[in-house]
């Protein structure tokens, strides 16, 4: 319930395509199907977990970048013992289902519902991911003034909100707004405006996760593409796009300025 609950959190902030989830057990009966009483319970939080089937902790599943939610400090204990780095640990504190009736088992879904933020804040790294509302401006605009030298205002992003099809994500850690991202769909075509990160925050993964975020929305409505311009210098930028997929289909001369550059146009294919 735990690793489809998570899952089903991932794919609501956008970001299911940059993590990998599953559950193991350390005293798991091998391939033994879920109870019914699991499935329904995930499912009446939006979970479909009817084709898991039980596996044991493998060695190839222990990586430098895995990082264990465990339903118990004990659980977490034991791979600590093992070798495992206690900063690649959560222990959650859930009660066991196992042998109880659905209401059991719905309540411990709830519990780990409840869980779900912590988890995301502790795989990812940042407290959320959610659509921009239009109070979220002032800090947007605070995050474009801190990156760029021409900086959109409070007024021209609140302006940009309101457009039917702006589809703005904000992502936030710490406590505080650390990222946005902002597009506008128009006749099924994205048009990316800014990707911005505030420099106490880069090199987390945030820029990638905002453009996740961005391109699943597009997708689920059915997108053709997503393009974008980005400054010819901006090699970090550029590699950040071509891991995503975007391909470079042209260049528009002096597009930017201060200093005066050539702008990268790329275009992701959505559809494909």
């Amino acid at each position: 319930m735990a690793a489809g609950l998570f899952g089903a959190y991932a794919a609501e902030k956008g970001v299911a395509s940059l993590v990998t989830v599953c559950s193991a057990g350390l005293a798991a009966l091998e391939n033994a199907p879920v109870s019914e009483n699991a499935v329904r319970a995930a499912a009446s939080l939006g979970a479909d977990i009817a084709q898991h089937r039980a596996h044991n902790l493998t060695a190839d599943m222990v990586t430098a970048q895995t990082r264990f939610v465990c339903m118990t400090a004990q659980h977490a204990l034991a791979l600590q013992n093992a070798g495992i780095p206690k900063t690649q640990l959560l222990a959650l504190d859930v009660s066991d289902p196992y042998g109880g009736d659905e209401a059991v088992y719905r309540a411990c879904a709830q519990q780990l519902s409840a869980a779900m933020p912590l988890v995301f804040r502790f795989v990812f790294g940042c407290d959320d991911i959610r659509p921009m509302q239009r109070q979220d401006a002032e800090a947007a605009a605070e995050i474009e003034r801190a990156c760029f030298a021409h900086p959109w205002s409070e007024a021209a992003l609140l302006a940009s909100l309101e457009q039917e099809g702006a589809r703005f994500f904000l992502l936030t850690a710490e406590g505080r707004p650390a990222g946005y991202i902002g597009a506008n769909l128009v006749c099924g075509e994205g048009y990316m405006n800014n990707l911005a990160v505030l420099s106490a925050f880069r090199r987390r993964g945030f820029g990638r996760m905002l453009l996740a975020a961005l391109t699943a929305r597009l997708q689920a409505e059915s997108a053709e593409f997503l393009t974008l311009e980005v400054r010819q210098s901006n090699a970090a930028a550029i590699a950040l796009y071509r891991e995503a997929g975007f391909k470079q289909a042209g260049i528009r001369k002096n597009f930017y300025r201060d200093p005066q550059e050539d702008a990268v146009l790329m275009t992701l294919e959505l559809l494909t």
